[in-house]
């Protein structure tokens, strides 16, 4: 049909189209500026901060209608009901701003916390990817419907683009937020176990059995790292030790003096039920074994082939299916630790800085330190480690020519548990980018010319445990002020360790 014919709405938006292009023409250049000039800030921007954390309030509406729109154009060609231009190129329009909206606050996160890595790098790029493509089917629609050009073809590929890479981008986002496996751990869950290379008879109950129990169920809360209750499973010795409760965790040969049986077999919404309310629980078969290994003496020979008990044989061969599953997902991690190790060593052997799995984190994060005598290491040299930022557990930055500003970046280190910062350039301005590592337990400031009024913002820092000020110019009525106010916080005048 002609214009004329057109009913008045569309006259309307007849009119507006040339004003109408320039908005969304306006959106892919700033995505082209977002993509094309990098930008980073040295101090973080709380204001970006702030508009950036709206992110993850706003990304569901993009998402939904840009599938709406989808949802609807497809229904077109079977349905004449659905093919409605006013309603397609409304849900195209506000696909396009929430979109914008959405990218613009990530983009702000991105650049105003720091953010690196692969991870980061492809959600954005994807994100940039959905946002151009679905602004292009935004103007070929609207010159389509003018029509100015026929859409056709270039349309349907550009929006199949679209959600391709809006799923892509999702992928991405759900990764950085509960982990890479986040899709691919309930596939493995799926498939058939592999098969353990150990003949059944020869599999040790401890080792290959209890330790993989362990791993899966406790040792995230009880680890070098996170030792809730002071108790530790990750290792053979530390099962027989006592916690904070002074009960012994495992007593050979006595399951209702073991401290751990006592925890597993309280009911679920008790407060010292072990794992706690919201985790999953041992199973019955993984409660029977456990107490089997223990009622035989808690061996680390003990082998399934010696098991003498019919029903505890039925209730492993039961359970294992799951242990071998869970046997190769702790394989498969090490060796991504193991991968990772070595890309962390390429980068820092040049430097002079030596990376090394951190022995009281479990085997889980790494420990860099200098060598000596150190080399010329500073604040630029440490960006070079930020995709690795969030697995260090443990910093020794001793010597080097780092100040203030290296402690905006070692603030983006979540696990890190001890950070030993003697004979460098800290004056002590930047600690508050250190007060929310949750982790941190140790901090070495000795012989660094800290100025005794910023020793103060260490009020503020939450699990301090430690710190060690010898050789500072910080008077001694600083230090007892800061010692009343913190008086669970160990205050060493001794030079310390350098790891």
């Amino acid at each position: 049909m002609d214009n004329k014919e057109l009913p008045s709405s569309t006259k309307m938006w007849t009119k507006l189209f040339g004003k109408r292009i320039i908005i969304p023409s306006i959106f892919i250049f700033s995505y082209l500026i977002m993509l094309l000039v990098p930008f980073n800030f040295d101090q973080q921007n709380d204001w970006f901060v702030l508009l950036g954390r709206f992110h993850p309030l706003v990304l569901h509406f993009p998402i939904v209608l840009i599938l709406v729109t989808t949802g609807f154009l497809l229904m077109g060609f079977f349905n004449p009901n659905f093919n409605k231009p006013i309603i397609i190129l409304s849900l195209l329009w506000t696909s396009v701003f929430f979109s914008f909206v959405s990218i613009l606050a990530g983009y702000l996160l991105f650049i105003s916390e720091s953010y690196s890595g692969n991870l980061v790098s492809n959600h954005l790029n994807g994100a940039m990817a959905t946002g151009i493509s679905i602004t292009l089917c935004l103007i070929l629609y609207e010159l389509n419907f003018q029509r100015k050009l026929k859409a056709g073809f270039l349309f349907y590929s550009l929006l199949i683009l679209a959600n391709f890479s809006l799923a892509y981008t999702s992928h991405m986002g759900g990764s950085l937020t509960h982990g890479e496996d986040f899709l691919t751990a309930p596939i493995d869950a799926l498939l058939p176990a592999k098969k353990i290379d150990k003949a059944p008879e020869d599999m040790l109950l401890y080792e290959d059995m209890v330790a993989t129990i362990f791993e899966t169920k406790c040792v995230s809360c009880h680890n070098e790292n996170k030792s809730k209750g002071d108790l530790l499973l990750n290792n053979y010795d530390e099962v027989f030790a006592s916690g904070k409760s002074k009960k012994q965790a495992v007593i050979p040969g006595d399951t209702s003096k073991s401290e751990v049986m006592v925890r597993v077999l309280l009911p679920e919404d008790h407060d010292e039920r072990m794992p706690p309310e919201g985790k999953p629980g041992l199973t019955d078969n993984e409660i029977s074994l456990l107490s089997y290994w223990i009622s035989r003496g808690a061996s680390d020979t003990l082998t399934y082939g010696d098991i003498d008990n019919d029903e505890v044989l039925t209730e492993i061969e039961a359970l294992m299916p799951d242990i071998q599953q869970a046997q190769y997902k702790i394989i498969k991690e090490k060796e991504a630790f193991e991968a990772a190790l070595q890309e962390l060593r390429e980068i820092g052997d040049p430097m002079g800085v030596d990376i090394s799995a951190d022995d009281r984190s479990n085997g889980k994060f790494f420990g860099l330190k200098m060598r000596f005598p150190p080399a010329h290491i500073g604040n630029e040299e440490i960006k070079a480690f930020s995709p690795y930022f969030p697995y260090f557990s443990r910093v020794s930055l001793a010597s080097s020519n780092i100040d203030d500003d290296a402690l905006f970046l070692l603030g983006k280190m979540p696990q890190l548990r001890r950070l030993i910062l003697q004979k460098t350039n800290i004056k002590g301005e930047g600690l508050p980018y250190l007060k929310n590592l949750e982790n941190l337990e140790e901090l070495n400031l000795s012989f660094t010319p800290l100025d005794e009024g910023n020793l103060l913002h260490l009020i503020g820092f939450k699990n301090l445990q430690k710190v060690y000020l010898f050789g500072t110019p910080v008077k001694p009525e600083v230090i007892s002020a800061l010692q009343k106010h913190k008086p669970e916080l160990e205050i060493i005048l001794e030079e310390g360790p350098f790891y």
